[in-house]
């Protein structure tokens, strides 16, 4: 059974509340004035960029092998100044992969980058040791830790390894896409740092495709254009301010699409299709578009819906992912429509601009009635039903927030597994979000499996969540009912809260397929 929360720990968080409040907003006008004046800025003028797509190095009857390294670069992002990133290859986003489904692919990852990294497929269906395990850290070619110090020490927790003969300078992960055609994306998961390393700028698609979704008349090639969206606070030179506030979680005054601020897209009047990721380290959007007429999303996170349905607007927390169709050709001309965030005001308000140009265009892509047939996991089907809380607790350190975050009142034990769900076994997870006076949102992520939402809050999950999910948006005071079975592959995995910072300090919990 999960561990509730006390009397006397409640009687802590609230005290704990109204001190962090305080600190945060001195924390957050300090942090304002040292940065770059977002007014000046402008909205739309950037072009939307598109990351390239990468080529194999080389390609055999195993399957694609790629590589990718992890290194500082500088970026223009801020007109006029030069930003220093960490990136895949030097780029942010990373350069997109593009795979078939049931052929694998084999990455060796490499970094230059002094801090530790570790590489995870978000969304992917990977055998444990390519999952990016949080301590399985790779360092530069050459660096060296004196054998009595930790290798990391983030936020005070001990390092994954001790001896400086551990350390890895490569990691060779193999992804079989095993899986439906799906917008997954890969990043950075290393213990206790993921929130700086994703914030600085490792983050990159993975894109799965397949015979089935291939058959489909949707919109292709250079009218399907997957969208990073984060938010990033920039310092007075144009670097990077990555502020967590504690470990409250990092979030931002400028929004980016692709690495590019509030950028523009002219559109041909046609269909086009996007695939949308809310990549923050710590902010949520509802997207809506400013003329009022509904998206048609045709996928979820795990790929595409049984059919296309019509929604005013999507509610994406951290790491969700959805795929929408806009029909250009109902515009006229000399048209622009701005895809919105209608949960903030002002700048953070807006994400980027569609303008429509050109005359009508002949448009061979079509929506289908049916886009996939999707099996439906049903109640009768679990062999169990566990229950997950997320909530903080008090941790009277001089520190702000003073709370570490928990799954079940535990803080991540790397070597201790929460659940340990059979292989082939079907099962109900129930995710509850704690009442405490923290109300941010916490969105759960369950590694290795795509899971269905059976209800929300007591209701039938919203039309846009319909479908295969790997994230889900939890909200303070709601619960969440999925289910899922776990195939494939034995070994350790996680299920962990995606906000970084959350995850970071400590809201992760082991589960093993046995």
């Amino acid at each position: 059974m999960p561990k509730t929360i006390n009397r006397r720990d409640a009687l802590k968080l609230a005290l704990a509340g109204g001190v962090a409040t305080t600190l945060q907003a001195c924390g957050s006008r300090l942090s304002h004035g040292a940065g770059v004046n977002t007014a000046t800025v402008e909205r739309f003028q950037a072009a939307l960029p598109i990351p390239p797509v990468l080529q194999p190095a080389r390609s055999d009857e195993h399957g694609d092998y790629y590589e990718i390294e992890a290194r500082e670069s500088t970026a223009t992002i801020v007109p006029g100044k030069h930003t220093l990133i960490w990136g895949y290859n030097g780029i942010f986003p990373g350069p997109t992969i593009k795979v078939t489904r049931g052929r694998a692919t084999h990455v060796k990852f490499t970094s230059k980058l002094q801090t530790p990294v570790v590489a995870h497929l978000h969304g992917g269906h990977t055998p444990p040791d390519s999952d990016g395990w949080p301590t399985d850290v790779i360092f530069p070619a050459g660096h060296q830790v004196p054998a009595t110090a930790m290798a990391m020490g983030h936020m005070g927790h001990p390092g994954p390894m001790s001896e400086a003969s551990a350390l890895k300078y490569e990691h060779n992960y193999t992804y079989p896409n095993d899986q439906r055609a799906a917008t997954l994306w890969y990043h950075d998961h290393a213990m206790g740092a993921t929130g700086h390393n994703v914030y600085m700028g490792l983050a990159g698609f993975y894109l799965v495709e397949d015979e089935q979704e291939g058959s489909l008349p949707l919109p292709r090639g250079r009218y399907d254009i997957p969208l990073m969206l984060c938010v990033r606070q920039f310092d007075h030179d144009g670097s990077l301010l990555f502020n967590p506030h504690g470990h409250a979680g990092a979030e931002g005054d400028v929004i980016l699409v692709n690495g590019a601020p509030w950028p523009a897209l002219q559109v041909e009047r046609r269909k086009y299709r996007f695939r949308i990721l809310n990549a923050s380290n710590a902010t949520t959007f509802t997207l809506a578009l400013s003329s009022a007429l509904p998206f048609v999303q045709i996928a979820t996170d795990g790929g595409l819906m049984a059919r296309p349905v019509e929604v005013p607007r999507i509610s994406m927390a951290m790491a969700e992912r959805v795929e929408v169709v806009i029909d250009f050709s109902v515009y006229s001309q000399g048209d622009s429509v701005v895809l919105q965030n209608i949960e903030k005001q002002g700048p953070l308000g807006e994400i980027m601009r569609f303008d429509i140009s050109g005359p009508a265009v002949s448009d061979p892509s079509e929506l289908p009635e049916q886009l996939s047939v999707i099996e439906a996991l049903t109640p009768e089907a679990a062999v169990r039903t566990r229950t997950f809380t997320f909530g903080p607790r008090p941790e009277l350190k001089l520190h702000s927030p003073p709370i570490y975050w928990a799954i079940n009142g535990q803080r991540f034990d790397p070597e201790y597994a929460q659940a340990g769900p059979r292989l082939g076994d079907v099962e109900i997870w129930h995710f509850v979000y704690e009442k405490s006076p923290w109300r941010q949102t916490h969105p759960p992520h369950v590694h290795l499996v795509n899971f269905q939402i059976l209800d929300r809050n007591g209701q039938p999950p919203h039309a846009h969540e319909r479908g295969w999910k790997d994230t889900l948006r939890l909200d303070s005071g709601e619960d969440v009912r999925v289910i899922m079975r776990f195939d494939g592959y034995r070994g350790r995995y996680l299920m962990h809260c995606h906000n970084l910072e959350h995850e970071d300090y400590d809201m992760m919990m082991r589960f093993d397929v046995v």
